[in-house]
C-alpha cells in the first residue's frame, strides 16, 4: 500500500498527542486511529505569522509553541507520538470561524472533571465548542458518550472512582462528551502520522513505523 504523503502543518490542523506514559487514565479509555494511545489534542493557530497550538491543558487554554508542544508529546519508548489530522475539503470552510472563536477561549479554566459547562474546557471539548460555533450552533464533531472503562477489560478504572470522589461525584459513566482518542477517528478529518518533522523533535521510528500510521 502506498503511503499518502503529510502535508506541511497549517492553521486549523488538529494535533493528537500522547502525553506522559503511553497508558494513562487518558488513553486507556479509548482507543485512537488504528488503536493509537492518545490523551491529548490541540490545533494548529497563526498569530503574527507564527504557528502554534491552541490547547485546553491545565491549567488554562492556552497558544504554546508548536515545539514546546511536541516536547510533551512522548510515549514511553521516547518517541514522539503526534498524528496530525486536516479537515477534509468541503469543510474547511469552517476553519475561520472555529479558530476566531478558539483564540478567543484563551484563560478560559481546564477542567478537570470534564463536564458539560463551558465554564471550564477540556482538550477534545474546545475543538468540538469551535467547530459548533462555526458550525452556527450546531455540533459538527459530535458529543460521544464518556468512558471511564479499561478498554481491553471493560472494567472502571478504580483511579477515575477516586478522582472523582475526592470532589464528592460519582464517575459519569456514559454522560455527553468527547475523547482525544475518538475525535481522531472522525471521518471528517484525514489523518496523518508525523514523528520528527516539528521544529525541534528528534524521532528515532524507523519508515515501516511511521507507515503504519498513515491513510
Amino acid at each position: 500500500m502506498s503511503k499518502t504523503p503529510a502535508p506541511k502543518l497549517a492553521p486549523g490542523d488538529l494535533l493528537f498527542a500522547a502525553i506522559g506514559e503511553e497508558d494513562n487514565l487518558i488513553s486507556a479509555v479509548v482507543e485512537g486511529h488504528r488503536g493509537a494511545r492518545l490523551n491529548h489534542v490541540g490545533i494548529v493557530v497563526e498569530r503574527d505569522g507564527v504557528l502554534g497550538v491552541l490547547e485546553a491543558i491545565d491549567p488554562v487554554v492556552t497558544v504554546t509553541s508548536l515545539a514546546d508542544y511536541a516536547s510533551r508529546s512522548f510515549c514511553t519508548a521516547n518517541r514522539p507520538r503526534i498524528l496530525f489530522a486536516r479537515l477534509k475539503s468541503q469543510h474547511r470552510h469552517l476553519l475561520p470561524d472555529a479558530l476566531a472563536h478558539g483564540l478567543g477561549q484563551v484563560g478560559v479554566p481546564y477542567d478537570n472533571y470534564y463536564g458539560p459547562g463551558k465554564e471550564a474546557l477540556y482538550c477534545s471539548e474546545l475543538i468540538l465548542d469551535m467547530f459548533c460555533h462555526a458550525n452556527g450552533g450546531q455540533m459538527f464533531f459530535p458529543n460521544t458518550p464518556l468512558s471511564f472503562r479499561d478498554t481491553q477489560t471493560g472494567a472502571l478504572l478504580p483511579d477515575w472512582v477516586t478522582h472523582y470522589a475526592e470532589v464528592g461525584q460519582d464517575v459519569p459513566e456514559g454522560a455527553p462528551g468527547s475523547h482525544p482518542a475518538g475525535l481522531s477517528q472522525d471521518p471528517r478529518i484525514e489523518v496523518y502520522h508525523l514523528l520528527g518533522d516539528i521544529p525541534g523533535v528528534q524521532s528515532a521510528a524507523t519508515e515501516k513505523e511511521k507507515a503504519s500510521l498513515v491513510r
